[in-house]
């Protein structure tokens, strides 16, 4: 690409966005970079921005609000419209089209980025883990972090919850553990936040019922026959188990982690097989 070329092409670039910005005049720098963190192009942006500002608007006066060029509009706004951003209204001619709220246009976004990733990712899978395994046989090095001592190992388990955007798995064998050492206080903050996939695996036969109906009110709480120590795993990307010993007549804890991905989505792994096999607990 000639330096003639890319000077054209920024000069355009700059010129639109600022155009954005004096349509926009409202809309400050940090929500047009956060817009376009959420994977929306400058068009879309614009588009977006003017019907927030001035409500519902048809393809041409949308155009001519928003600089952008009407030869590319219905191709912008069936973007947005299955991206879940805008509402098309079919009952005026020509149709018009509205913002949805941010709040709920973001929560259909995240919703359909997360279908088509779960979608896309199934098929490389399939086609390419086979021709990935065949050409390679050396086995590679991680690094397990170990911490030692409760208080040690609970406050990375608190780390890692705190740390949660999307979802959140406990299993745990013992509940008093999980009350005494905040875990259980720091879900229903998470809670309190947004965070609704929370699901918790403890124990059939722990006789603290309180403890139990506090979780229930929290996440999706399911029972089973036997629990190996207390796991925790956020965002399907991290994870941390944690495991206590008699040793010499004295009660010591081992954490285990790791900076590797793949520890977090194996142990979420692990949690589904054990959590999908168990009973679900029901609030008496």
């Amino acid at each position: 690409m000639s330096n003639k070329t890319c000077e054209t092409i920024f000069t355009t670039t700059y010129s639109f966005v600022t155009s954005m910005a004096e349509n926009n005049p409202t809309v400050s720098d940090k929500v047009i970079q956060a817009l376009e963190g959420v994977n929306l192009t400058q068009y879309e942006i614009a588009l977006y921005l003017t019907l927030i500002k001035h409500g519902p608007l048809n393809a041409r006066d949308l155009s001519d609000k928003s600089s952008v060029p009407y030869s590319r509009i219905y191709n912008i706004l069936s973007l947005l419209l299955e991206k879940g951003y805008i509402t098309r209204d079919d009952t005026q001619r020509p149709s018009s089209y509205l913002a949805n709220p941010p709040d709920e246009a973001l929560m259909l976004a995240r919703k359909k980025l997360i279908d088509d990733f779960s979608t896309h990712s199934k098929v490389i899978v399939e086609e390419l883990n086979d021709i990935y395994l065949k050409n390679i046989d050396a086995p590679f090095q991680i690094q397990v972090l170990v911490y030692r001592g409760k208080d040690a190992v609970f406050k990375k388990a608190i780390a890692l919850i705190n740390s949660a955007t999307q979802s959140i798995m406990v299993a745990a064998n013992n509940l008093v553990d999980l009350k005494e050492n905040g875990i259980i206080d720091v879900l229903k903050e998470k809670r309190l936040k947004g965070i609704t996939d929370i699901k918790i695996l403890v124990e059939q036969g722990d006789s603290h019922k309180d403890l139990l109906k506090d979780l229930a009110k929290i996440g999706q709480v399911r029972v089973r026959d036997q629990i190996f120590g207390t796991g925790v795993a956020v965002d399907s990307v991290d994870a941390i188990i944690i495991l206590k010993a008699q040793v010499f007549a004295l009660t010591s804890y081992f954490g285990m982690k790791s900076d590797y991905k793949g520890f977090g989505a194996i142990a979420q792994q692990y949690f589904n097989y054990l959590y999908n096999s168990a009973t679900e607990y029901k609030l008496e």
